[in-house]
């Protein structure tokens, strides 16, 4: 008798609040692949949505987890002192650009955000924050005031938080929009990806962010980088800020920071970090033990095998593909993006969904972003080679070519 699918069973016991890309049954990963039930081999260029920048279980982050689980497993950081939970911390800071050198754990992106927004409305004791239009900053209530990349991820959540304002991203107006919320409104902070991810992978302008650096030194008010999806090597730099030169009070950084063990952090310098008074925010799993230990093996990765320098040169060998066939298909509007966070933008949702599927059936894993989800994402682990670009790549033409 066949046995029951995976996907079956979880429609009997797991809530269909989250929705899937693919219906794939996953045993195991390994590199840049991950491998079906039946032993089939998938490319995955969608990284867990940007996590696995290291692939699929580096040798290295298992064997630090390991070693870690057998020591201390969690004891709290807010009842006890241990060394990875502190390791982790001064490591950020030596490796963060621009005085960012304090740090509070938490456990996701979203929860990254949340911590954010309230420092920057605790330390400038002001209760506005701008955000932007196509931002994505996570699911949990206040994280998603400042999210306005969907509607239906607002739909009968509302009223949200008071005091959010929505300015747009990276256009002609956005600065002069901008500074009308600033001079009208008390405004603790201005939260914004340095590039955006789930609206669409848009780039902004060098001016754009450095215009937003002055206005809020004008006006008092902290400036958040949400780093969750373009942190540790993906944009060719450690931090995207750096591909700018534009660096903010506070940075949020999470998923590809421990390589899939949950771990996120509010990152300030220390002049404004010292301002958040003991109790004035918390949390149980705050620097899990074996998270930290992680992310340490994590960065150490990144560092000795220089990814975000090996990101840049693979992000441009696959872009260069990429706006080759734009030449040949006129189903690509837009192929965009820096280092290995690249997209490609087709007509409409209806084409990507079958481009996508198609590449799937072809054992590469593609996923979705953007207003429409008309965009498709190349997100492929940090240690991605040639050769399996070039087969991505292929597969994805075929999809294409099925297009017309």
């Amino acid at each position: 008798m066949k046995s029951e699918s995976l996907e079956s069973r979880a429609g009997k016991v797991l809530s269909p609040a989250l929705s899937h890309y693919t219906n794939l049954e996953i045993e195991k990963g390994r590199g840049a692949y991950l491998i079906s039930k039946d032993g089939k081999k998938y490319l995955d260029f969608a990284c867990g949505i940007a996590v696995t920048n290291l692939g699929h279980c580096h040798p290295k982050v298992v064997a630090a987890a390991v070693k870690q689980s057998e020591n201390l497993i969690h004891a709290c950081a807010g009842i006890v002192y241990y060394e990875a939970n502190i390791l982790l911390a001064e490591k950020l800071a030596e490796i963060c650009p621009a005085g960012l050198n304090m740090s509070f754990f938490c456990q996701s992106g979203a929860e990254a955000v949340e911590g954010a927004i309230k420092l920057a409305k605790y330390v400038k004791n002001k209760p506005g924050i701008i955000a932007f239009e196509g931002s994505f900053h996570g699911r949990t209530l206040g994280a998603l005031s400042v999210t306005t990349s969907k509607q239906k991820y607002r739909d009968r959540y509302e009223p949200l938080l008071p005091n959010i304002f929505i300015a747009p991203y990276s256009k002609e107006n956005s600065l002069v929009e901008v500074e009308k919320i600033l001079k009208s409104n008390r405004i603790a902070g201005i939260i914004v990806e340095p590039i955006q991810g789930e609206g669409g992978y848009i780039i902004p302008s060098k001016e754009f962010l450095s215009g937003l650096r002055n206005l809020c030194n004008k006006y008092e008010a902290l400036l958040i980088f949400d780093e969750v999806q373009t942190g540790f090597g993906r944009t060719g730099k450690m931090f995207a800020s750096e591909a700018f030169g534009v660096y903010p009070d506070v940075m949020t950084v999470a998923k590809s920071i421990a390589s899939g063990f949950p771990l996120g952090a509010v990152i300030a310098k220390d002049t404004i970090m010292k301002q958040w008074s003991p109790g004035a925010h918390g949390s149980t799993m705050s620097g899990n033990p074996v998270s930290c230990a992680a992310a340490l093996a994590t960065i150490d990765v990144i560092e000795k095998e220089k990814l975000p320098e090996y990101a840049l040169k693979m992000g441009g060998y696959l872009k260069a593909k990429l706006d080759k066939l734009k030449k040949d298909h006129s189903s690509i509007v837009e192929v965009r993006g820096m280092g290995l966070m690249l997209a490609v933008e087709l007509k409409d949702n209806a084409a990507a969904k079958k481009v996508m599927e198609g590449c799937l059936k072809d054992g590469l894993i593609l996923i979705s972003c953007g207003t429409r989800d008309q965009v498709i994402r190349f997100i492929p682990p940090l240690i991605i080679t040639k050769e399996q670009i070039d087969t991505a790549v292929n597969i994805f033409e075929e999809a294409l070519k099925e297009l017309s």
